[in-house]
């Protein structure tokens, strides 16, 4: 039996393509949703064709998504209150052969993984190992990562730096890629209609919206600099706000839009003519369709198109305004996807017996 615990979008995004694979091979398995997001991954669950979830772990903020850190912690004391009533019965039920699956670096891939130990079943990591070399960037994505990295049982790391990060753990498998290649390349569509040029904007980590000076700056070094409209996607919560300080910036040159269906969003990001993100979610899955990006991070734990298409740009307001006047030169035609990273890890779900038909 396979037990994917998740609580955010992202999450479900990236766990889809090898649940999909399972599905493919009439392999069972379950949901297990901590609802870090609530709005967004209800909406998504079904959109990328999961079931229902067999356990609600917890909530979200009182059905609403986290948005502050008092939030967190009630929602991490319900989660930990959850798992000490069920865990001993639900324990009883898990079939022999069962494991628990659990991705990133989130607090869910933390509590998830405790949930796992607690229940007396592995935990596998996907996209295990990567790892940015200082703990406070980003913050706390990166202690999130080594937390798990020293606790859980099977590594899905995703390329072979990352796999040398865990070379004194066990049970280390490079997947040569990340699943969230496998995401994307399964939501693309056939291009429609050219549309006019555009910019993609997606700036959300916590160590930047809880910076407003950095906010400000950049967002003025935005629209200052681009050669192109652009686009910033922002959840409904933070739109109000967004709009607000583009107003009070009087900026002229990026719109507000809200968050896009993962589908949409695939389109949407290969039709643009450069992103400028913090993700490293965004990161990866751009570099598979070699589009100009720029990594607005002071470090990135993910390899993922630099080098190539992508540049970081480590807060340095100068490199960004040299990106947008040359991103052009980032693009990347036709580049090569190798082997799918959820075949690799079904694969080996199957030969170690959590898999079975």
């Amino acid at each position: 039996m396979i037990i994917f615990i998740y609580g955010t979008t992202a999450e479900a995004i990236k766990l889809a393509p090898v649940a999909r694979r399972l599905d493919a091979q009439g392999i069972p398995y379950q949901h297990w949703i901590t609802y870090h997001h609530t709005e967004s991954l209800r909406k998504a669950i079904p959109e990328l064709g999961f079931h229902a979830p067999e356990q609600q772990i917890a909530n979200g903020s009182k059905g609403r998504s986290l948005t502050s850190p008092a939030q967190m912690v009630k929602w991490i004391f319900d989660i930990l209150g959850w798992t000490m009533k069920n865990a001993g019965k639900l324990k009883k039920t898990l079939p022999e052969g069962t494991v628990v699956v659990v991705h990133g670096d989130t607090m869910t891939t933390v509590l998830g993984t405790l949930i796992g130990k607690r229940l007396g079943v592995p935990v596998a990591h996907v996209e295990a190992g990567l790892r940015s070399g200082n703990w406070r960037h980003p913050f706390p994505e990166e202690l999130d990562r080594r937390i798990v990295g020293r606790i859980a049982d099977i590594h899905y790391a995703p390329s072979e730096e990352a796999a040398r990060n865990l070379s004194r753990r066990s049970n280390v498998l490079n997947t040569h890629g990340n699943t969230a290649k496998d995401a994307v390349l399964d939501a693309a569509r056939d291009r429609g209609q050219a549309e006019e040029p555009f910019g993609l904007v997606l700036l959300h980590r916590f160590e930047f919206v809880s910076n407003q000076a950095l906010v400000r700056e950049t967002l003025t070094t935005l629209d200052r600099d681009t050669p192109l409209p652009l686009r910033i996607i922002v959840d409904a919560f933070s739109r109000p706000a967004m709009e607000a300080t583009i107003a009070e910036l009087g900026l002229t040159n990026i719109t507000v839009i809200d968050k896009l269906e993962h589908g949409d969003f695939v389109e949407t990001m290969r039709s643009a003519s450069f992103i400028v993100t913090d993700s490293g979610g965004i990161q990866q899955e751009s570099a598979v369709f070699g589009v100009p990006t720029l990594i607005h991070r002071k470090v990135t734990e993910s390899e993922d198109g630099i080098g190539t298409s992508a540049v970081l740009s480590e807060w340095d307001q100068a490199k960004v305004s040299a990106f947008l006047a040359d991103s052009a030169k980032y693009r990347v035609e036709d580049p090569d996807t190798g082997r799918s990273p959820s075949d690799i890890i079904v694969a080996d779900l199957i030969e170690r017996g959590f898999a079975r038909a």
